[in-house]
């Protein structure tokens, strides 16, 4: 199990809604990073009803995100088990536009109930291909 610095949390066992965003994460001064962040985003707590339809990874110039660009949209298998258990919801590599400083998270749902929702992210992770 990875180890996580709490700066590096988008959302923390955030209770599900059809409309969710994150807190915004301050990448710092010197931008974004060279290689894509990895995002990992997970159930903790299965739903009662309904689903998590989708995710979108925004990054700003500045913290109240007055002009949010979207990075990468993932749409959720529907395969995925949520009313049955806690699973992860998406995984996936985002790059970051050059000189946008903060990024956030945003979920989508259709009358999702009972659930919660913890993201973070990593740089640098490897892959095998």
């Amino acid at each position: 199990m990875a180890y996580i610095d709490a700066e590096n949390t988008l959302m923390n066992g955030v209770t599900v809604a059809a409309a969710m965003t994150g807190v915004a994460v301050d990448l710092g001064s010197k931008g974004p990073f060279v290689s894509p962040l990895y995002v990992d985003v997970k159930l903790t707590q299965k739903l009662t009803s309904g689903r998590m339809n989708s995710f979108t990874l925004q990054s700003a110039s500045d913290a109240d995100f007055t002009s949010p660009q979207d990075e990468v949209t993932i749409t959720v298998p529907s395969a995925a088990p949520q009313t049955s258990k806690p699973c992860t919801l998406a995984q996936f590599h985002a790059p970051i536009k050059p000189g946008n400083r903060y990024i956030r998270l945003k979920g989508a749902g259709t009358s999702p109930v009972g659930g919660k929702i913890t993201a973070t992210m990593q740089n640098g992770i490897g892959v095998e291909l």
